[in-house]
């Protein structure tokens, strides 16, 4: 079955990191990649001269629109460059809305993180966690500082049992084609409701193992170590160049209140991270 890439480019500087890991998916899958450009449209001002505030829009839409102009052509310099195929789309629209309604049609979204200062910049900002709770498809973030040239020949999967780690883990099933190793981790493994024990890594490594990918399980105790942080080691660790999670396993107010595992890894993440939720 044919399987299609999107990525969304909010700065054509973001390119080169996104289609390197884009292009090691799309070649082992035979997919095409499409490349999307959101302008992101300012919320109009509740103060000031309303004049004034239309020439700013006005100012940030020209620039947007150039902009965008720029990155396709080096989106498709690189699609050349990788001899991929694949198309350009361009909208108008808020960013983070657009991003996520296009990507319901399309089998992976990628997504480079955002830089402190592309977040300061602009004034319609990307909100990458509301597009992985809002689009239903699996989301490869790419961190901003590195070169990923492979993805998914050596895996780390966060396993809690949750419907979110198991979207996860079977949304990644495409990516892990080919795998050199897969660890199945767990962390601070609790008992379920009822007392028993939930499914543990073991079971899942078991399910990749039929699978015919090569798997193994492991636990381990967070102790005064964040569970991101113990993540992120363990693939350094285990040279990983992808890690498989489920995000928000809570409610979204208690992770925008209690900060959490996916909003941390957000921040930190030093490996392509692909989320379901």
């Amino acid at each position: 079955m044919p399987y299609d890439i999107l990525i969304a480019i909010d700065n054509p500087d973001t390119i080169p990191g996104c289609m390197a890991p884009a292009a090691a998916v799309a070649r082992r899958l035979e997919a095409p990649v499409t490349g999307l450009y959101v302008t992101g449209v300012p919320a109009p001002s509740a103060y000031g001269d309303v004049t004034g505030w239309q020439q700013m829009i006005d100012a940030y839409m020209e620039a947007q629109r150039l902009a965008a102009t720029q990155a396709e052509m080096a989106f498709r310099q690189e699609l050349a460059r990788f001899q991929l195929a694949g198309d350009w789309l361009y909208r108008e629209s808020d960013m983070t809305n657009g991003i996520a309604d296009v990507a319901r049609v399309y089998d992976l979204l990628i997504l480079g993180q955002a830089t402190p200062q592309a977040e300061s910049d602009r004034l319609a900002a990307l909100r990458p966690e509301d597009i992985v709770l809002d689009c239903g498809r699996p989301v490869l973030l790419v961190p901003f500082a590195g070169e990923f040239d492979e993805v998914g020949r050596r895996v780390l999967i966060a396993w809690n049992g949750s419907r979110e780690a198991t979207r996860a883990l079977h949304d990644a099933l495409p990516l892990l084609a080919g795998a050199e190793a897969v660890t199945v981790i767990e962390v601070d493994r609790v008992a379920s409701d009822a007392g028993e024990a939930a499914l543990g890594a073991g079971e899942v490594a078991e399910f990749l193992n039929r699978r015919g990918l090569p798997a193994r399980s492991e636990a381990a105790a967070s102790g005064d170590v964040s569970v991101p942080d113990l993540l992120l080691s363990r693939a350094a660790d285990l040279g990983a160049d992808l890690v498989v999670m489920g995000s928000y396993g809570r409610s979204r107010l208690s992770e925008a209140v209690l900060g959490g595992v996916s909003r941390s890894i957000f921040q930190t993440m030093t490996v392509p991270v692909l989320m379901s939720h």
